[in-house]
């Protein structure tokens, strides 16, 4: 179950119906310090667009970092059945059951804990390194591997002002 905070943050970023927030907006969206945002804006970890209205962070943006900072598996449960108007069909999770010898267990185990993160987290971020090394072979074969790779980021950014 996650936290009521972290699910209000995801829903505020992928349900804004805005294509830019003020960066103090998107520091809340987050959960973070205006200090800590401009340290991101700094370091070159977010980006900022400059717009009539002043600087603005794209929610795209937002939504990437996101997709980097909670699991997909978070992002969706938290959208719930709003998952189905943000995220494309290929990108929405399914339980995949599989079985494999103890010793790669193991080893999966120890190599997640190695690196500080979920083996869930583990497997899924070499899955993608898998399929970005085979994307061009499997973007005819999978339908809507392309989009769902290039999402939140693909598409059309509205004009600035």
């Amino acid at each position: 179950m996650l936290d009521r905070a972290l699910i209000q943050r995801i829903r505020a970023i992928f349900l804004h119906h805005e294509p830019r927030v003020t960066i103090a907006e998107a520091a809340g969206m987050l959960g973070w310090s205006r200090v800590a945002m401009n340290g991101a804006i700094r370091n070159g970890e977010i980006e900022v667009v400059e717009t009539c209205s002043g600087k603005r962070i794209e929610l795209r943006e937002l939504a990437a970092y996101a997709l980097h900072q909670w699991p997909l598996t978070a992002i969706e449960e938290a959208l719930g059945r709003d998952a189905t108007l943000v995220l494309p069909p290929a990108l929405r999770t399914r339980k995949l059951t599989v079985r494999l010898p103890q010793y790669q267990i193991g080893a999966l185990q120890v190599l997640a804990d190695d690196g500080r993160e979920s083996v869930e987290a583990m497997l899924t971020r070499m899955f993608e390194e898998l399929t970005d090394l085979n994307q061009q072979r499997l973007s005819r074969l999978i339908p809507g591997l392309a989009e769902a790779i290039a999402w939140p980021e693909a598409g059309e950014s509205d004009r600035a002002c």
